[in-house]
């Protein structure tokens, strides 16, 4: 072996910390955007569905309807799905980041 220094390519880019703080960071914001995501998406199926069913009711097949008797219930539903599954994802996501700094699990590779 050679006494040469290490290489800037075989130095690790961050220190373990930096790394699960960003890890750590990242997974929240993951969660941030999948509650948007998921509320939207439950927001516009409520659209369609108001507008379906007033399309409905101008035709004469189907009763009359107002936007809040579709949107209010949607909008609970919504805060609700989106709530679960972004904090499922978001725990899971910030389980695995800590099991993984307890472990002491880095990107660096192995030395040869």
């Amino acid at each position: 072996m050679s006494d040469r220094p290490v290489s800037r390519a075989r130095r690790p880019l961050l220190r373990p910390r930096q790394a699960v703080r960003i890890a750590v960071g990242l997974w929240l914001v993951l969660g941030v955007v999948l509650w948007n995501v998921v509320f939207d998406h439950v927001i516009v199926g409520a659209g369609r569905d108001y507008l379906y069913r007033q399309a409905q009711a101008l035709q004469h097949k189907g009763p009359k309807v107002t936007i809040a008797e579709v949107m209010e219930p949607a909008a609970v539903h919504g805060v609700l799905v989106a709530s679960f599954w972004s904090l499922l994802v978001t725990a899971v996501g910030l389980a695995a980041v800590g099991y993984a700094a307890s472990r002491g699990v880095t990107s660096s590779p192995p030395s040869s």
